[in-house]
């Protein structure tokens, strides 16, 4: 496997893991209000969370910056500039 696509599968699986981690920490956070948590206490989550959010921080753009040439034959074939053009409905 080449290096730029298994960067691509980990950069991938690593995003989703840490979304549905601050998904998860942050619905104890919110809907437990006081005291323990799932047997963890609230600075532990808190700093837990924090920690996932600044990786998610650094990790996105890396991930826009490894798939640039994804986004910008998107947006070549939006505006219809790639082959195969889409047509565009008359206003």
């Amino acid at each position: 496997m080449q290096i730029r696509k298994l960067l691509k599968v980990v950069l991938s699986t690593l995003l989703i893991l840490l979304f549905l981690f601050l998904a998860f920490t942050g619905a104890l956070l919110y809907f437990g209000k006081t005291g323990m948590v799932l047997g963890f206490a609230r600075s532990a989550l808190r700093e837990a969370h924090f920690v996932a959010a600044a990786s998610m921080f650094v990790l996105i753009p890396v991930h826009f910056l490894v798939n640039f040439r994804l986004y910008k034959a998107e947006l070549k074939a939006v505006r219809g500039d790639a082959r195969g053009k889409i047509k565009r409905e008359k206003s």
